[in-house]
C-alpha cells in the first residue's frame, strides 16, 4: 500500500502541484509513505534527520 504526504514536513506547506517537487519513499513493511517536499534542499534536511521532520500521523504509528 502506497500513502501520499503532501505536506512538507519541514515548512508544514501543504503542496498542491507535486509534477517535478522532490520526495522520498519511506518504507515500512507492506506499508509505503511518499513524503513531497517543497524543494531538494528541505528534502535533504529531512533526509539528515527523518525522525525530527517525521509527519505526525507516521510518526505517530511508527511509536
Amino acid at each position: 500500500m502506497y500513502r501520499i504526504e503532501t505536506t512538507d514536513p519541514i515548512t508544514g506547506k501543504t503542496l498542491k502541484q507535486l509534477v517535478n517537487m522532490p520526495y522520498v519513499i519511506e518504507n515500512d513493511h507492506d506499508d509505503s509513505l511518499v513524503i513531497y517536499f517543497e524543494s531538494e534542499y528541505n528534502r535533504d534536511l529531512y533526509l539528515q534527520n527523518p525522525d525530527e521532520y517525521r509527519p505526525a500521523h507516521h510518526a505517530a504509528k511508527r511509536s
